[in-house]
């Protein structure tokens, strides 16, 4: 398998101090929807600072400074030895994806062995659930031999969307918020089926600094308000 690492940590959003914001830590792959919620949000309430990458990034980060909440897979919060979560509220389920770039068209996700399919873009199976996702689908079908040399292992969902995108690859295996994020910017997707892959549950995870806040209490409100549900839906959630 062909691994290219990039990147080392993604950006951080908005403009205030860490120390004076509710502070939350996001898996990239639901960058969009959450970046909607937030701003949904802050229309009546207090800013929030939020960080975006990988769930192993997130970890790293939430060990060094006050997060009151990370929002990811659920099996990856709970499996992680990094922070100690007091609680968990579900948001929706995760659905894995093949995009595939513009000009080509792709009927079933089982057809990516064909000739005509030179590269294919996942995420880092150990820091990314959709990458995870994209094995447990590979090795399910038996399609990870047949096509282990096309692959390039990158470091987080955006990235696969940005190399499909840029017809640096042909496909791309991620998540459905990221898919329909990507719009007519990709040539469209095709949904792997739920029984190819381990369920993905994306839940938001409150640790110590939230029983502190009382704005933490209200964004978790906020978290299962008809308008949030509403953004959640809107991205495949």
């Amino acid at each position: 398998m062909k691994k290219i690492v990039i990147g080392i940590l993604t950006l951080f959003v908005g403009t205030c101090l860490w120390a004076d914001s509710l502070k939350i830590a996001i898996s990239a792959g639901y960058k969009k929807p959450m970046l909607e919620v937030i701003k949904a949000y802050e229309t009546t309430h207090p800013k929030v600072d939020a960080m975006y990458g990988n769930m192993a990034q997130i970890f790293a980060h939430a060990k060094q400074e006050e997060v009151a909440l990370v929002i990811g897979d659920k099996k990856f919060l709970e499996a992680q030895k990094e922070v100690i979560f007091r609680s968990y509220q579900d948001i929706g389920l995760g659905r894995a994806v093949i995009i595939y770039a513009k000009g080509l068209h792709v009927d079933n996700a089982l057809d990516i062995d064909k000739d005509s399919i030179q590269k294919m873009a996942i995420p880092e199976p150990k820091k990314a659930i959709y990458g995870d996702a994209a094995m447990e689908f590979l090795n399910n079908t038996k399609l990870y031999d047949k096509v282990k040399e096309k692959l390039i292992v990158v470091a987080t969902v955006p990235q696969v969307a940005t190399y499909v995108i840029a017809h640096e690859v042909d496909m791309g295996i991620l998540n459905l918020t990221a898919a329909l994020d990507a719009g007519d910017k990709i040539g469209g997707f095709v949904e792997i089926p739920f029984h190819l892959y381990t369920k993905i549950e994306i839940t938001v995870g409150s640790l110590d600094a939230c029983s502190k806040d009382k704005t933490c209490e209200d964004f978790l409100a906020f978290l299962s308000a008809p308008k949030a549900k509403e953004i959640f839906t809107k991205y495949g959630l």
